[in-house]
């Protein structure tokens, strides 16, 4: 299985990767001549800087969107926690109403006990006042203190009868008096306490609403930071896309500068070839003269030497070594069986998404092969195809791209290949699940969104 594509395709809002990997190098060495010419070559070259370039400007842009992100999160932050500082405050200040509320209720039941006494007290007063009244209605009046004056024995009787119905008199004052104050003192009492318990309730609402809106606000502040979170680990994601297909260029600008090398070296070898058989020719056409005498003996001589060596040169070719792993053999075709193998899984959709290649298992750790002859554009490690091998082509004048994913080790890291040659072995590494060769065939450049991929099954019969 390979889930490197299914990792890729995950990623969001796609505009954001609207750059294409660069064309592949492509060429073979067949016969030992190259498939394109230099200015080829050293165009290709260019469009591998123009790209780069325009990545390098992508992966800027990329690294100034995060750090604008980080500085959005660092203000958020900041007040958030200027938020949770004022929650803090009024729900401290809530709870002290709470308790100031809860303390006046106290009080209220206090105030209430003492307010029930004052009635007791204004009750047994006022059967106190009420059986006075009718003891003076009873005995004529005020003329019944007189009497008790006037029944004195002695002056000391009087005084002492005097002074009696005085404290009588002030008794029944005071008790008047008690009975307003109490009377007031309880209905101040009340209203005290229903202004006390009306101010705090009051108090309390605007506090609990300040409250819910400081949470509000909270909320709102935690789906900003939860957004500018996402944004940032998008970014960093597609920075990391990017910067792959920024690693894969300088492989293949790598790749081409290698082949234009190769090919400036072609063209001044054909060159000293060229001049060498100029002079070969010339000293051969001044010699003619002097060898005409001995033309037709060295004619007889060469031609005894040629049958010579063809008779010697048409002995059959000793037998090949027989090969001592499982490699495929080369049935034809432009491209060949990259492995020995079960085939597994086919090319596009699949349960898992879009695979954009062919697997290949087998118990054992085979070889892997090139497909065709080429030139190794990029040999790495990738979180997604593990160890990887990337192969460009040119045939017919097409360039391909394929692609080798999950082997347990490469050994070649650079350079041309040709087809069938041994360029690492089956593996389980990467982003799979058991021993398997991930392998994709692309009709140009390999892309980061793989839209060249083609099924390998069109070119190679498995």
């Amino acid at each position: 299985m390979d889930t490197g594509t299914r990792g890729v395709n995950q990623l969001k809002r796609r505009s954001y990767m609207a750059l294409a990997v660069a064309a592949s190098l492509g060429f073979s060495f067949a016969g030992g001549a190259s498939a394109e010419s230099l200015s080829d070559l050293q165009k290709r070259q260019q469009q591998i800087e123009s790209q780069k370039s325009g990545l390098e400007n992508n992966i800027t842009e990329k690294e100034q969107t995060i750090s604008e992100l980080q500085q959005q999160q660092d203000s958020v932050t900041a007040q958030i926690r200027k938020l949770d500082s004022a929650i803090t405050e009024s729900e401290s200040k809530i709870r002290a109403k709470e308790q100031e509320i809860a303390e006046t209720k106290a009080e209220i039941e206090r105030l209430r006990a003492e307010i029930e006494e004052l009635k007791i007290r204004i009750a047994e007063r006022t059967v106190v006042l009420e059986d006075r009244a009718r003891s003076i209605q009873q005995s004529g009046g005020s003329a019944s203190y007189i009497d008790v004056l006037l029944g004195a024995e002695s002056f000391s009787d009087f005084v002492n009868r005097a002074t009696a119905v005085t404290t009588l008199v002030n008794a029944d004052k005071d008790i008047l008096q008690e009975q307003e104050n109490d009377k007031k003192q309880l209905e101040a009492n009340e209203q005290k306490v229903k202004e006390q318990l009306a101010s705090l309730e009051e108090m309390l609402a605007e506090l609990e609403k300040m409250n819910a809106e400081l949470q509000k606000q909270r909320t709102a502040k935690n789906n900003v930071m939860k957004g500018l979170v996402a944004d940032e680990h998008e970014a960093h994601e597609q920075k990391l896309s990017l910067e792959e297909e920024q690693s894969l260029l300088d492989s293949q600008e790598a790749s081409i500068q290698a082949a234009i090398k190769a090919e400036k070296a072609r063209i001044v070898e054909e060159e000293r070839a060229a001049a060498a058989a100029a002079a070969e020719k010339k000293k051969a056409e001044k010699k003619k003269a002097e060898e005409a005498a001995a033309s037709a003996k060295a004619s007889a001589e060469s031609s005894a030497s040629k049958a010579a060596v063809a008779e010697k040169t048409s002995e059959p070719d000793p037998a090949p070594a027989p090969r001592a792993t499982e490699a495929p053999a080369d049935s034809g075709g432009m491209f060949m069986r990259p492995a020995q193998g079960t085939f597994t899984s086919g090319f596009g959709q699949r349960s898992l998404g879009d695979h954009k290649g062919i697997d290949i298992a087998n118990s054992a750790s085979v070889p892997i092969v090139a497909a065709a002859d080429g030139v190794v554009s990029r040999s790495y490690y990738s979180d997604t195809y593990g160890n990887a091998i990337f192969i460009s082509h040119s045939i017919n004048g097409q360039v391909y791209t394929t692609v080798y994913g999950h082997l347990s080790e490469r050994v070649v890291n650079s350079g041309s290949v040709s087809k069938g040659q041994t360029i690492g072995y089956m593996g389980n590494t990467g982003r799979s699940y058991g021993q398997h060769l991930h392998f994709e065939i692309h009709k140009g450049p390999w892309t980061l969104g793989k839209e060249n991929a083609v099924d390998p099954a069109q070119y190679i019969s498995f």
